[in-house]
């Protein structure tokens, strides 16, 4: 399957690849693809957060701060 992109888009991917960041086009891509996919979820989490929040479910941000640092074992003061 064929991919269109912009004359300036096609430049970055060639030179990611001329550059050794990429071993092939289809990678840069792929791994364009991966990013886009992870901010798609990452916004929709958000979203649900959001609307959890308004539902009035959500906890307040000292408590979730505090859990928070628990959990990762961070220092109160870090």
């Amino acid at each position: 399957m064929a991919s269109e992109l912009s004359p300036d888009r096609d430049a970055v991917i060639e030179q990611l690849v001329a550059g050794g960041i990429f071993s092939a086009r289809h990678e840069a891509l792929n791994h364009a693809v991966d990013l886009l996919r992870e901010e798609a979820e990452t916004v929709a989490a958000v979203r649900e957060g959001l609307e959890s929040m308004q539902r009035g479910e959500g906890i307040p941000l000292e408590e979730a701060a505090r859990e928070l640092r628990a959990r990762h074992q961070i220092a109160e003061d870090a």
